[in-house]
């Protein structure tokens, strides 16, 4: 996989495994695509990588929103392109037992990587 000069799209890219991910692959000469529910934590890191020199868009959307999906898609293509890499990283959840989380945080906790 050729990562220098790929434009690659990384979900849950506002902390974390997907920022560490945006960062490293920046530096390896990717245009990376960030995707996540917070924008400013997607300003960070964007700012991170555009500072050591690389380049970072930025595309707030809530991924278990099926409307926010396709205007986001709708968006990435119009202003970036098809990305050559997709990176699904986003998740949601606590650390709780089984017992302890209710059936709706499931549900959404599912819902996020699978679905989006």
């Amino acid at each position: 996989m050729q990562i220098r000069g790929s434009t690659i799209l990384i979900t849950g890219a506002s902390s974390g495994i997907g920022a560490a991910f945006a960062q490293a692959a920046a530096r390896m000469g990717a245009r990376v695509v960030l995707l996540a529910r917070n924008a400013a934590a997607l300003e960070t890191v964007a700012g991170a990588i555009r500072a050591s020199g690389g380049s970072a868009h930025v595309f707030p959307a809530d991924l278990t929103d099926p409307a926010a999906v396709e205007a986001v898609v709708a968006r990435i293509l119009a202003e970036v392109g098809t990305p050559d890499i997709v990176v699904s990283n986003a998740g949601s959840g606590r650390w709780l037992f089984a017992e302890e989380t209710p059936p709706a945080e499931a549900a959404a906790m599912v819902a996020m990587p699978y679905l989006a």
